[in-house]
């Protein structure tokens, strides 16, 4: 994702070289940073929580590891300058403070304390580090399309705890990233590479949400530069399509139980009649998940380059430069939105132009209509259509998943004896 942004900086923003580096340098900042909260959050299980908060969990937890290796307190205040506050960007002042409290911190550390307690006892978290209760029901909305772009997303965008989780997004972010850079990048590309009404959409939706527009535009960005899901699509003996979908966005980041207080289900309507349903996020614009009665559902997946990621990076550059290829979130609306059958959404899906390589996995209504899209820029480079399973076999199914090493996909069948 940093090598992308900085580069996209350099095609479509018209700055100077070194305002290019500075934000190279902020987004790798950044990175450390992050890298630092997913080894916190799968060892502790750290829900979202200030900037504050997270910085003095990372800080303790490797106060901790710096105890049991012996190291001395002037040891562990050089270690913790150099190893984090030296890589945080705008959160180094934070950094620097946190190892003003290092003496309470051992003190804790070796009364047998657990991290959390300690950043609640030396009043840098509020609470100590909780996960959600899991699962827990989404909010259902609709957006109405026959509305102008710059409307549709008012009352979505305007629920308190959505604006309340896009406002700790935006603030955690460019706490650790400062200036105006990535937001001038996101500005330019809504302007001028989005399509106008979800352009538009995105100007509405920033402006109920109190975040500017850039960010949201980059957010919508998003699935384009990451990499997670598993999809699965499946027919039993009697012809019946399942499919099913584990969405891990950005998972272990820091972001991820934020963005679960953003998820909700929408029904996009036209004359007062539902078109189509996604699962999605507040101020998503494009659709990841979605659901067309009588007709087809989709899903989308990453797909990795086997000639690394660097080649992505290109390939999305020289799309965004050209103006007529979609984000594949943008594209699967675009479908939903104007296909009613699963052929046509299965043709459209495999030749329309992307910014970046993608799996579209895609399901109908009856026997056979399965379909995994292996999607390059251009065109499909392989579709896996669902066959009728033999008499000897319960279920026929086909596993996408995202999170494979060099885009590897699977092909499974499960034989369970009649």
């Amino acid at each position: 994702m940093l090598v992308f942004i900085v580069a996209l900086i350099s095609c479509v923003v018209a700055l100077p070289l070194e305002k290019i580096h500075e934000a190279k340098e902020q987004l790798d900042d950044m990175q450390a940073f992050l890298t630092k909260l997913k080894e916190l959050s799968n060892k502790y299980r750290v829900d979202d929580i200030s900037l504050t908060c997270a910085l003095c969990g990372i800080v303790v937890n490797e106060v901790a590891g710096f105890i049991i290796e012996n190291k001395s307190i002037s040891e562990i205040e050089t270690l913790i300058k150099a190893d984090i506050c030296a890589n945080l960007g705008g959160g180094q002042d934070i950094c620097d403070t946190l190892v003003d409290f290092l003496p309470l911190v051992i003190q804790g550390l070796e009364n047998q304390w657990s991290v959390s307690a300690v950043c609640v006892d030396i009043k840098l978290c509020d609470i100590p580090f909780v996960p959600h209760d899991d699962p827990y029901p989404m909010p259902k909305y609709t957006i109405n399309l026959d509305l102008p772009p710059s409307q549709r997303w008012t009352q979505i965008c305007s629920v308190p705890q959505f604006k309340q989780m896009a406002g700790y997004l935006y603030t955690t972010i460019t706490t650790l990233l400062p200036g105006t850079v990535l937001e001038e990048l996101g500005q330019e590309i809504n302007d001028h590479y989005f399509p106008a009404d979800y352009a538009q959409e995105i100007v509405g939706c920033a402006s109920q949400l109190g975040v500017p527009y850039g960010w949201l535009a980059l957010f919508n960005l998003g699935y384009e530069v990451s990499d997670a899901c598993t999809s699965i699509v499946a027919q039993t003996t009697d012809g019946k399509i399942l499919h099913a979908r584990n969405l891990d966005f950005w998972d272990g980041m820091g972001f991820t139980d934020t963005l679960k207080d953003m998820a909700l289900i929408i029904d996009f309507q036209k004359g007062g009649k539902t078109v189509f349903s996604s699962a999605t996020f507040a101020g998503m614009v494009g659709v990841l998940s979605v659901f067309k009665n009588n007709a087809f559902s989709a899903t989308v997946d990453t797909r990795f380059y086997p000639g690394g990621i660097g080649q992505l990076f290109y390939e999305v550059i020289a799309a965004i430069q050209e103006k007529n290829a979609s984000l594949v979130s943008f594209l699967l609306r675009e479908v939903m939105e104007n296909e009613n059958n699963f052929q046509d959404a299965l043709t459209n899906l495999s030749s329309d132009e992307l910014i970046a390589d993608v799996y579209y996995i895609l399901a109908g209504v009856s026997a056979n209509e399965g379909a995994v899209i292996s999607r390059n820029r251009t065109d499909a480079a392989d579709v896996w259509i669902l066959s009728y399973p033999n008499p000897g076999l319960k279920l026929k199914l086909i596993m996408i998943t995202g999170i494979l090493l060099h885009g590897l996909i699977i092909e499974l069948t499960l034989q369970i004896m009649q």
